[in-house]
């Protein structure tokens, strides 16, 4: 207990240290190209809201490097979004784990892996990444001066870079955490409780990160590119039954820039397909996340939380169950469109997940057999569909759709999009 006390002051010094080092508030990344002037390249670059993640899988169909054969499928699908992991965990799924071996910070990994450089150089608009830490620094049981420095250092250092590194390119980066109410339980089981210390711990690291990035923000010059902070959450419905939890005990003490959440607890109600039954508690949930958030200036999102991750498992030998993931899925991306969220992923590119006797759980665009599912099928239609719509837009007015019109479009495209329909274009595609 008096090494706990302990720990508590230091964390609370550090925390207290690193929050005088503030500037300024964070600014917004500039807008992108001049639609009048050329409305292939606005269309580019706009937020289609909708996308997916090359988190990992154990598979892949070329020769080449596993994320760059992902982030291709995921250009080719026509998305300008592109969700990685930057954690230690992950360098392997990316024929990175001689690159992470040898780092001492996320930094370090970055530029000894050439095949991360390769994916951010790509040109997609959008990037969301995991980023944990490659320091020997632990928040779980709170969070001195020293490992303050380290974790400021690091994730300051990985912010200057970017923006250093992509200023004039019209990137927006997002870093944040994988599923953070795991983190802070330190194992995968909702029904119990995070430590006191391990809440201050978390609150000191993430107050921290964000502070980081808001200095290099500020200190850095740059010019059309962006880096933000978020915080992702997976346990929403503890927080509002008053346990404690990121989003009860965290978010308003840290109030990041976003908040993703990882939405599964919440879509996983509907028994069946049907819209407003996966709707409404997406819509309860993620408004009470957002309650949590000060206003803060400077962003140029509208709401501030978005779906980080969803999908459902299905299995190939049984049809109806292929036909319900996909309707499912599709209520998602239409439930995300209507209450206006900044993005909705779907996980993911390439499948992680198996039975105990190895069959395929189907949480994938793209399955073991390179078969593009009819998931795939939806969001290429629908990034087709809605590229054209902003493009015309453009060509007509001058000026991109209003988001109002944007979002009538796409859910027009969504709603026409039957699985029968996908799926007659997944069985015909020879691409």
């Amino acid at each position: 207990m008096a090494r706990q006390r302990q720990r508590g002051a230091a964390l609370r010094r550090g925390a207290a240290a690193m929050l005088a080092l503030a500037l300024s508030a964070p600014v917004a990344a500039q807008s992108g190209a001049s639609c009048a002037a050329d409305p292939e390249a606005a269309a580019r670059s706009y937020n289609y809201i909708l996308g997916t993640q090359a988190i990992g899988g154990p598979y892949q169909h070329t020769k080449g490097n596993r994320l760059i054969e992902q982030a291709n499928n995921v250009r080719g699908m026509g998305s300008n979004l592109l969700k990685i992991s930057l954690a230690e965990g992950a360098a392997p799924a990316y024929d990175s784990a001689e690159a992470a071996r040898g780092a001492k910070t996320t930094l370090d990994y970055v530029k000894a892996a050439p095949a991360v450089q390769q994916a951010l150089d790509m040109d997609f608009t959008y990037y969301q990444a995991w980023v944990h830490s490659f320091t020997d620094a632990t928040w779980r049981d709170g969070v001195d001066m020293t490992e303050a420095r380290q974790y400021y250092d690091e994730m300051y250092a990985l912010t200057a870079w970017l923006l250093e590194r992509y200023s004039g390119t019209g990137k927006v980066f997002m870093l944040g955490n994988w599923e953070g109410d795991w983190l802070l339980l330190g194992r995968q089981n909702r029904e119990l409780d995070p430590s006191p210390t391990a809440v201050e711990g978390m609150i000191a690291w993430m107050k921290i990160r964000q502070l980081a990035v808001d200095n290099a923000r500020a200190a850095v010059a740059h010019k059309d590119v962006a880096v933000y902070h978020y915080i992702e959450v997976n346990l929403v419905k503890k927080a509002m039954a008053g346990r404690p939890s990121i989003g009860l005990s965290v978010l308003r003490e840290v109030n990041p820039d976003l908040v993703s959440y990882s939405a599964y607890e919440a879509i996983k109600q509907s028994p069946t397909p049907d819209l407003m039954s996966i709707r409404q508690p997406l819509e309860e949930i993620l408004g009470f996340l957002e309650a949590q958030l000060p206003p803060k200036e400077g962003l140029p999102f509208k709401r501030r939380v978005f779906i980080g991750e969803f999908g459902y498992h299905a299995d190939r030998a049984k049809p109806l169950t292929v036909k319900q993931q996909y309707m499912k899925s599709r209520f998602v991306m239409q439930s995300a469109v209507a209450l206006d969220l900044p993005f909705a992923l779907i996980w993911q590119m390439y499948n992680n997940e198996y039975t105990e006797d190895g069959r395929s759980k189907e949480m994938s665009l793209i399955d073991e057999r390179g078969r593009k599912r009819a998931l795939y099928m939806l969001h290429r239609n629908y990034l087709a569909e809605m590229k054209s719509f902003v493009a015309q837009s453009c060509r007509d007015t001058g000026a991109l759709p209003s988001r109002d019109a944007f979002r009538a479009r796409a859910l027009e495209v969504l709603k026409a999009s039957g699985f029968e329909k996908m799926q007659a274009l997944e069985e015909g595609w020879t691409g």
